[in-house]
Order: C-alpha cells, then structure tokens, then sequence
C-alpha cells in the first residue's frame, strides 16, 4: 500500500528550508558584500559540509554511487561539466539579483514551476493533466500582458526559470541526480572559490564577514533541510510547500525596496492562480493515487 509522506516533520522541514532561503535572499540585498564574495563563501562552506558527510558510511555510500554513474561514459563528464555551469549561472544570480533584479528574481522563481511541467512534457514525455494546461495557459498569459504593459520583461527572470529548468532536466536525462550530485558540483566550484576570494577586492568589516559567513552557512543547512524534505514528504505536497520560498522572495524584494507597478501586480495574482492550480492538482491526483493502491 502507499504510503501518504505529509508528517509534520516534513512540513516543518520544508518551511524552514524556504525561510532560510528568503533570508539568504534578503540579506544578498541589504550587505554591502560582493555577489561574488558571497556566493564563494556559500560554495565553500557548503562543500565543507558535504566533505564531513563523507566521514560517515551512508555518505560514502552515496558518493560512490555518484561517482559510478559519473565514469560510466565519457559524456557524462561533458554533462557534469554544463551542471556546474548552470548551477554557477544560478548561484551568482541568487546572490547579485537582490541588489537590483529582485522583484525579476522573484519572478522568475515563480514561474518555475511552470517551465518544469512544459519540460516534462516536451522532453520527457510525462504525462500533463488538464489543470496543469490551464495552469500553462494562465502563466503564458501573465507573461505576455507583462510584455505588452511594461514592454520589458528582464533576461533575469528568464535566465532563472529556464536556467533552472535546464538544470533540472539535465540532472535527470543524464541520471547525474544522486543525493551527492549537487555535493559535487559544488566540490568542483571550490578551487574558482578561492580564486574570488583571492581575487576580487571586497574589503569587508569584521562585522559585515561574519554576516556573509552567516548567509553561506544558512544556504548550506537550507539546502540539507530542502532534500531532506523530499524524502519525508509525498512529491505533490512537496511541490506545493516548496511554492513558498518564491512568495518569500517576492516578500523579501519589496523589503529591499522594490516597487509593485500595475503590469507586476496583474502578473503576480495570475502566477498565484496558476501555482495555486498545480498545487491542487498535486493533492488532487495523490489521493487518487491511495485511493488506488
């Protein structure tokens, strides 16, 4: 029988990732600190942690499952090559975009969900429901009026929910989506994280590094607590909760001091329609699914 995964550590756990997350976001915006310093400390303090997850025979465990997959072929090297890229592209964005791009962040994060149902369908052939269609129609609708009202709509939000959405794809079209996968990928982002830290002139107060180490250890347990919430909660409950770590960066920009202007406003109500639509139908087909088991 299947087994319904909504206990309330896992709910606990997903919220708390989310939070951690529109904190990180909000404090990328309100230092003074470097997107580059920034994202250095996170990579390295992150790799530090997944280098102690290897001291325990479960981590090893992993790593070599990784590891296996990664030396099967030789493309997967090419393919591992292009997710450090991408995740590098993601990385960045997240810790630059808050001082000037963070209502186009926040969007973008937003519409993410959305470009993932389109990828499965196109590239994956997984299965579409019609609410998930509507849910598409309604978020091709927001950005086009978007487009029409503004006559703008950033590379920002682009390069985020495509950016991400390639990411994701790749990970499992090339079976490279391990527990120890984004381990890795940061493992190999250490040595260009040094190199910025050598290298870009960031003087920062004792005061102001200790916020930036702050952000880097906060992503590293916010990363932890979002993959643990994917073992202990069903996929649609966990899809629908991780819905919140995008609301909380649309928070935490008009915290930073974005304004909402009329095309914003229309677009954000119908990206919650449409994101309230998938997570419906998330809980929807997963009682369909107990039902039938």
């Amino acid at each position: 029988m299947a087994t319904n995964r909504t206990s309330s550590a896992g709910v606990i756990t997903s919220v708390l990732a989310s939070a951690l997350f529109g904190a990180i976001f909000f404090i990328s915006g309100a230092i003074e600190a470097k997107a580059e310093t920034l994202v250095a400390w996170r990579v390295l303090l992150t790799a530090a942690c997944y280098l102690l997850a290897l001291l325990h025979p479960a981590g090893r465990k992993v790593f070599k499952e990784f590891w296996d997959t990664l030396r099967s072929q030789p493309r997967q090297i090419l393919y591992f090559i292009f997710l450090v890229v991408l995740i590098t592209l993601q990385l960045w964005l997240f810790s630059w975009s808050p001082k000037s791009h963070a209502l186009d962040a926040s969007l973008g994060y937003l519409l993410l969900p959305i470009f993932l149902v389109i990828v499965g369908r196109f590239f994956f052939a997984d299965y579409i429901t019609r609410l998930q269609w509507i849910a598409v129609g309604i978020a091709l609708i927001a950005v086009t009026l978007k487009f029409v009202i503004s006559a703008q709509l950033s590379w920002v939000t682009f390069a985020i929910a495509a950016g991400y959405a390639l990411y994701f794809a790749l990970r499992k079209y090339s079976g490279l989506n391990n527990a120890f996968a984004y381990g890795a990928e940061v493992l190999a982002l250490s040595p260009l994280a040094f190199f910025m830290l050598a290298t870009v002139e960031d003087p920062l107060s004792n005061a102001m590094l200790s916020m930036v180490i702050l952000a880097g250890l906060a992503g590293a347990l916010a990363m932890a607590l979002y993959l643990a919430a994917s073992t202990l909660l069903s996929m649609p409950m966990f899809g629908l909760l991780s819905y919140g770590e995008p609301i909380l960066l649309f928070v935490a920009a008009l915290l930073l001091g974005e304004t909402l202007n009329l095309s914003d406003a229309i677009v954000y109500s119908l990206l919650a329609c449409a994101l309230a639509l998938l997570g419906f139908d998330g809980i929807r087909r997963s009682r369909k699914n107990l039902e039938t088991d």
